[in-house]
C-alpha cells in the first residue's frame, strides 16, 4: 500500500511539472491558416468529444488554432474539419495518429500541425521541412444551383 501511495505522489508530481498534459501523453496544436486573402473560408472542426464550432477565416483573422492532449497511447485522437469556400468544400482529418507523426517535434506541448489553405487545396507542413498538398477542393453541389 505504501508503494502505491508513493507511485501516486510521483504521478501527481510529474503532472504538476506539465500542468497542461500528463507526462505520459504529448500535447499538440492544430494551426490552420488561410492564404485566400479576398474571400471568406468557413471552417467547422470537431472530434468525437469536442465540437470546436464554426469559424470564418477572413482578413485580418485568417488563422484558427486549438491545443489538446493526445490520448494515452496516441492511437485514437482524431480531429476533422469541414471547409467551405465559394462553390467548393472539403472534409478531412486534420489530426490523427498518422498525421501526428508528421507534426511531432519532441515537445511536450508544442507539437504543431500546421495547415495552409490555398485556392488549389490544403497543405500540411510535413515534419516542419516542406509543405505537402494532401487534399484539393471538391465542388459543392449545394452552391452550384
Amino acid at each position: 500500500m505504501k508503494n502505491l501511495f508513493i507511485l501516486a505522489l510521483m504521478f501527481v508530481g510529474l503532472n504538476i511539472v506539465n500542468a497542461r498534459c500528463s507526462i505520459l501523453v504529448d500535447g499538440y496544436i492544430v494551426h490552420i491558416k488561410s492564404d485566400i486573402i479576398n474571400d471568406d473560408v468557413t471552417v467547422h472542426c470537431r472530434s468525437k468529444d469536442d465540437d470546436l464550432g464554426t469559424h470564418v477565416l477572413r482578413s485580418p483573422n485568417l488563422e484558427f488554432e486549438w491545443s489538446f492532449c493526445d490520448n494515452l497511447g496516441g492511437l485514437s485522437t482524431l480531429f476533422y474539419c469541414h471547409f467551405w469556400w465559394k462553390n467548393f468544400e472539403q472534409t478531412f482529418d486534420v489530426f490523427n495518429h498518422k498525421l501526428s507523426q508528421w507534426c511531432y517535434e519532441n515537445k511536450r506541448e508544442g507539437n504543431t500541425c500546421n495547415w495552409e489553405i490555398k485556392d488549389d487545396g490544403f497543405y500540411l507542413y510535413e515534419n516542419h521541412t516542406t509543405w505537402q498538398r494532401l487534399f484539393t477542393w471538391n465542388p459543392n453541389p449545394r452552391k452550384l444551383i
